[in-house]
C-alpha cells in the first residue's frame, strides 16, 4: 500500500515538473514562431490543393455538359429514325454490319 502511494505521488510531481516544462517549452516566442510557420504552411498547402480542385471541377463541367449535348443529338436521331419508320438499334446494326463487311473486305484484299 505504501509503494502505492509512493508512485502515484510521483506520478503526481512527474506530471507536475512535465507540464511545466511543456509550458515552458510551448508557451514561448520560439515556439509561437513555430506555430505560425506550419499554420502557414498548412494555408498555403489548403490553397493550392482548392486552385487545382477549381480546376478539376471545371473540366467536370465541361465533359457533363459535352455528354449532355451528345445525349440530346442521339436522342433527336433516334426520334427522327422513328419517324422516318426505322427502329434504331436495326440502322445501327445495319451500320455495324457495312463497316464489318467493308473491313472483310480490305482484308481479302491484302492478303
Amino acid at each position: 500500500m505504501k509503494m502505492l502511494k509512493s508512485a502515484v505521488a510521483l506520478s503526481l510531481v512527474g506530471g507536475y515538473v512535465l507540464g511545466k516544462a511543456g509550458n515552458a517549452l510551448f508557451g514561448g516566442d520560439a515556439a509561437k514562431k513555430a506555430y505560425t510557420a506550419v499554420a502557414t504552411g498548412a494555408v498555403i498547402a489548403k490553397d493550392s490543393v482548392m486552385e487545382r480542385v477549381e480546376k478539376i471541377q471545371a473540366g467536370a463541367a465541361d465533359i457533363a455538359e459535352d455528354a449532355k449535348n451528345n445525349a440530346e443529338r442521339y436522342y433527336a436521331k433516334k426520334d427522327a429514325a422513328y419517324d422516318r419508320g426505322v427502329d434504331p438499334a436495326e440502322e445501327a446494326f445495319e451500320k455495324a454490319a457495312e463497316v464489318v463487311a467493308e473491313a472483310v473486305e480490305e482484308a481479302g484484299e491484302e492478303a
